[in-house]
């Protein structure tokens, strides 16, 4: 029973805050999505002081992307992800309730800005009325964005790239077909760039994979786009992306395309088959900014054989830089797994550089033992 109360209690704190924030807008009607847009711009143009204004809607957001977030840590700081671009793809820290908020200017008589804004925090838009059109459809939210991207007028067109962004997170079948069609038509490079990359974010499918393997693989493309190619695939988890992202690895020739490939391989479902691929690589590549960024990820792969690899390479390497990633890299596993080889290695390794960052990293985790450790050395 406590536990259901729990959840209850959790669930009307969600909704209330979300409430909260909506109930000082200026709702608007209409039939359609864009129907109620139409009559806020009406309404805005009409009443809104200093003749600017909100229109805003919310949207059905896929589960696991976090958009306009804050993160209160154990010591009460705060920390916020509020770019405006950013997508994390954590669970923990996943933002369900967003709105697209669009800034009208009536001297200019159009939308001149967009945003995307987490409903469960305060926002103040710039002390501007908003009128709100409530919570849309996909296929209203869908179509009305397309619209702004297909617009030839350049005062909505200009839009384009929020456009883009939202529909990247939008819970729908319809965004990868969407954001493919982007990429293969004739738009701004830099949006179609953008969209390359929030392709990486949508479900798994084997078309996805092969469009942006083709990119990556093209040497007609910008540099830029085959790095958010391969940027985009290392998102993939499945374990069947693996040989793909191996086989990127081993024919691109340059360290940009390379670096994004071990970082989609270290995140890969089979670990193992990961962890094995990044400890040849750490032992055998010839540049050492590759091998460092190996070891880097096998501090993400659980398992022994991914640990073993990082003490080995810390108290066996020849060389100090890859002993210095390797203890970083163990200094960011799991506490269990980290602290007593962070003990050790303060204590006892040769390097004084490497000691250092052994204890820089006992200091991030705020752990009993690590304490009691510096308060050992502070009494010598």
């Amino acid at each position: 029973m406590p536990k259901i109360l729990f959840a209850i209690a959790f669930a009307l704190t969600i909704v209330t805050a979300t409430t909260a924030q909506t109930t000082n807008f200026t709702p608007v009607e209409g039939a359609s999505l864009k129907a109620k847009i139409d009559n806020a711009v009406v309404k805005g143009k009409a009443g809104a002081p200093g003749g600017r204004f909100w229109v805003g809607y919310q949207f059905e957001v896929r589960p696991g992307v976090a958009i306009d977030f804050e993160i209160v840590g154990a010591d009460g700081v705060v920390s916020w992800s509020n770019d405006g671009w950013s997508i994390m793809s954590d669970s923990r820290y996943e933002t369900r309730e967003l709105g697209l908020f669009l800034l009208f200017e009536t001297q200019r008589e159009a939308f001149t800005r967009a945003e995307v804004y987490n409903l469960r925090r305060e926002h103040q838009f710039s002390s501007y009325p908003v009128y709100w059109a409530g919570h849309a459809t996909n296929e209203e939210s869908l179509s009305y964005l397309k619209s702004i991207i297909d617009s030839a007028a350049p005062e909505v067109n200009r839009l384009s790239d929020r456009a883009a962004f939202a529909i990247a997170l939008h819970d729908d079948a319809k965004v990868e077909p969407l954001l493919t069609e982007l990429i293969k038509r004739p738009v701004a490079e830099s949006i179609r760039n953008r969209a390359i990359y929030w392709l990486g974010y949508t479900p798994e499918s084997q078309s996805k994979n092969a469009l942006l393997a083709d990119i990556v693989r093209s040497t007609q493309e910008s540099i830029d786009a085959r790095q958010q190619a391969m940027a985009a695939l290392g998102m993939s988890r499945a374990a069947t992306t693996l040989p793909l992202l191996e086989t990127l690895y081993e024919t691109m020739t340059t360290r940009e395309l390379k670096r994004p490939a071990l970082g989609g391989i270290a995140r890969s479902d089979n670990r193992d088959g990961a962890a094995t691929y990044l400890i040849r690589v750490a032992e055998n590549e010839r540049d050492i900014e590759l091998r460092k960024s190996a070891i880097a990820g096998l501090g993400r792969i659980a398992g022994d054989k991914s640990l073993g690899a990082l003490t080995s390479t810390l108290d066996s390497s020849p060389e100090l830089e890859l002993q210095k990633q390797a203890v970083r890299a163990i200094g960011r596993r799991p506490k269990d797994e980290a602290i007593p080889i962070l003990i050790r290695t303060a204590r006892n390794h040769p390097s004084v550089e490497v000691r250092k960052i052994a204890v820089q990293m006992l200091g991030q985790t705020g752990d009993e033992r690590a304490i009691s450790f510096f308060r050992e050395l502070l009494a010598k």
